[in-house]
């Protein structure tokens, strides 16, 4: 079962144009996405959680955990605060940040920010930090190249 809903969320997504990340790739192991919130009740910003890959060459998966000192409501894709949740597929939550990488100005961002297309952490980090259709801001952290 929950590999038929799987597919039936890859599937929908292609048609959507969200692309499909998994695991792996280039990705730096000490890199990862800070997610930060602004607080509706006036307590200013707050660190959500943490996204990163962790793994070898032979198995490497995603993996999300809220801060824990986050107390707040959760992002409703990860309704458990205290879970950590895994996955060899980046969550649409966050791939749906990722604009389309055939566009052109996506293509030129990426090479003028030298970030390789199997890059989703780093993509989302510098080229997808803030959307205006969501409360949520993301900062890439663990690298000494930032841009």
């Amino acid at each position: 079962m929950r590999a038929k809903i799987a597919e039936m969320l890859r599937n929908q997504s292609r048609i959507w144009g969200i692309p499909f990340f998994h695991a792996g790739g280039e990705t730096p192991a000490e890199q990862y996405l800070e997610i930060y919130r602004d607080m509706l009740d006036g307590h200013g910003r707050a660190l959500v959680g943490r996204l990163f890959q962790e793994g070898n060459d032979k198995h490497c998966e995603f993996v999300f955990r809220y801060d824990p000192n986050y107390h707040k409501e959760p992002i409703s894709a990860f309704p458990d605060l205290g879970k950590e949740y895994r996955s060899e597929q980046l969550w649409p939550f966050f791939s749906a940040r990722i604009p389309p990488i055939d566009r052109e100005d996506v293509r030129e961002a990426i090479t003028a920010l030298n970030i390789n297309t199997d890059q989703p952490i780093e993509i989302l980090g510098k080229v997808a930090r803030l959307s205006v259709t969501s409360p949520y801001e993301f900062q890439l952290n663990g690298v000494d190249d930032q841009a």
